[in-house]
């Protein structure tokens, strides 16, 4: 009985290893989680309806207004290998940053006739200041989620 239950302990201890073998670590999140831990952030988010994009398991935007009452409006895809989510034409889809199960696009840096310049929405060194220190918060909120340390930049 006790050969048994040692064989027994050691079948589980080699799946439990293969499960660690074969598993990243991390985290993909659903719309609602990606919305409850925005609402952490010191921001007021307003969210909008969103398509999700091609590849993703979904999809969250909407516009986050700072302190300062800079707006900006963003773009959050989620899974792995989806398509980043387009805020409209000048919309940097090259630039959409983030982590393994999600990726961040937003309008402070947008792209006019082949250009890259700020948004049209920022017009001081202020705005443009807290408008990357939001995307940024936003982008890290979600790593620590995902992947339970800071992205990579």
């Amino acid at each position: 009985m006790i050969a048994t239950l040692a064989a027994g302990a050691y079948v589980l201890l080699g799946a439990l290893a293969i499960h660690a073998l074969t598993t990243d670590g991390l985290r993909t999140l659903s719309e609602a989680e990606t919305k409850s831990l925005l609402r952490e952030l010191p921001y007021r988010f307003e969210f909008q309806p969103v398509h999700r994009p091609q590849g993703a398991s979904g999809a969250v935007a909407g516009r986050v207004i700072g302190p300062h009452r800079t707006v900006v409006r963003f773009g959050v895809s989620l899974g792995r290998g989806g398509a980043p989510v387009s805020l409209g034409p000048y919309t940097d889809l090259g630039d959409a940053t983030g982590g393994e199960t999600f990726r961040v696009t937003d309008d402070a840096v947008i792209v006019v006739n082949g250009t890259i310049t700020e948004g049209r929405q920022i017009h001081t060194k202020a705005q443009w200041n807290e408008s990357a220190t939001m995307i940024v918060d936003i982008e890290e909120k979600l790593c620590k989620a995902t992947e339970g340390k800071l992205c990579a930049i």
